[in-house]
């Protein structure tokens, strides 16, 4: 199972993941190996279900996406590499 890490926290609670999140979630559900081999050991953000940016830092990651999305909702991800076949 993959352990999806898109709600962020707001003033030190996380906040409820709305239908935007839950359809990013699905995304990167049903394309996580693609996004292991392109994004091992990074943050990505993910907006109507693709991939804006990436950082190594999910505050980065946060930052780039911000700027990028304009005040749209998006979700933060990290991405862990150990679905990579070895």
């Amino acid at each position: 199972m993959i352990d999806l890490l898109g709600a962020y926290e707001m003033e030190g609670e996380e906040r409820q993941e709305g239908d935007i999140d839950l359809s990013n979630d699905q995304w990167l559900e049903e394309n996580y190996l693609d996004l292991v081999q392109k994004y091992p050991r990074l943050w990505i953000a993910v907006m109507d279900q693709q991939v804006i940016c990436d950082a190594a830092m999910k505050s980065a990651a946060e930052a780039k996406a911000k700027k990028i999305a304009g005040g749209r909702e998006f979700s933060v991800y990290f991405i862990e590499p150990t679905a990579l076949p070895m």
